[in-house]
């Protein structure tokens, strides 16, 4: 979460600086990271589209730089995944995802909008170079072994939540396009929530300027790993490590300065919030696996009935 300024007693967390400055730790947690995606890519196609992989512990994210008529496939995903097409200059159809096997379906896709995508294999073309975000879960094996960053987690952070091994409740099973242009506003809501059978995604709206520096959100999570990415704009990461006892954990904190496209890793225990600086438009999105149930418990998550509780 990237944006407002909450009640103390939100469920957000949100910490006052007294709060902050004298919270206290038992152990200390893994520290933020921060990934450009930009530059050398990890990995170029023949066509010339750039990608770019950075996991965290249940989910992995993919940004794409696609060349038009370059297709784009990912096999055996054994859960759904979200794709984002984050680019407003095409009003029109321009992207087309499709399914493979028994139930084939095609879906064109205009506008800004996020696609959910069922289990198995899915393939992507675009009759225009655009951007894309695509973000799967853990189990996605052939996301998982391209991420730059896989020998950070080699060892397990037992403080984040679990992936369970299937997803607790499964989708419909079709390929769904959710368009950002008929999410209305609504200011008693925390951005535009949506989820798959494993993962929560909050694509923020647009916002032009620097954020107010009087109305920052500093706010920890207990048991969840967040990745914040930035699509357009500057933006400061702000991250403090909770004191423990002993002075040898003491970090100082850090304010990460990073031009989009950037993901930013937040692990549990971190107190952390982001800051849009500079002028222009700037654009965020949140991603967490497995979907949270605070956020379900708001009515918050557009697309929550999708998802029936398991039995």
């Amino acid at each position: 979460m990237a944006t407002g300024a909450f009640a103390a007693d939100d469920p957000r967390r949100v910490l006052s600086a007294s709060q902050t400055s004298n919270a206290v730790a038992s152990t200390t947690p893994r520290p933020a990271d921060v990934h450009d995606l930009w530059g050398t890519p990890d990995e170029l196609s023949e066509a010339g589209s750039r990608h770019w992989w950075v996991r965290g512990q249940n989910f992995v994210v993919g940004y794409t730089l696609l060349v038009a008529g370059d297709p784009l496939e990912i096999t055996d995903v054994p859960d759904e995944h979200v794709i984002i097409h984050a680019d407003d200059a095409h009003p029109e159809p321009v992207l087309q995802v499709s399914t493979e096997g028994a139930s084939r379906q095609t879906a064109r896709v205009a506008g800004q909008s996020l696609v959910i995508a069922p289990p198995g294999t899915t393939r992507v073309t675009s009759t225009h170079d655009l951007r894309l975000l695509r973000v799967f879960s853990a189990r996605a094996a052939d996301a998982l072994s391209r991420a730059r960053n896989g020998a950070d987690y080699a060892e397990l952070d037992g403080a984040v939540t679990a992936l369970p091994a299937h997803p607790r409740e499964s989708g419909p099973g079709t390929l769904r396009v959710h368009r950002m242009s008929d999410v209305p506003d609504d200011p008693n809501r925390l951005g535009r929530i949506f989820r798959s059978d494993s993962l929560l995604v909050n694509w923020f709206a647009p916002h032009v300027g620097p954020r107010d520096v009087d109305r920052l959100s500093p706010h920890v999570h207990d048991a969840f790993e967040q990745a914040s990415v930035t699509l357009r704009g500057d933006y400061v990461h702000h991250f403090r490590t909770p004191w423990t006892p002993r002075l040898r954990d003491w970090r100082v904190d850090e304010h990460h300065t990073t031009a989009s496209p950037s993901v930013a890793l937040i692990p549990p225990g971190i107190v952390h919030t982001s800051r849009a600086v500079g002028d222009g438009m700037h654009v965020l999105i949140d991603v967490f696996a497995p979907p949270r149930e605070d956020f379900r418990e708001q009515h918050w998550v557009l697309n929550d009935d999708d998802y029936p509780p398991a039995p």
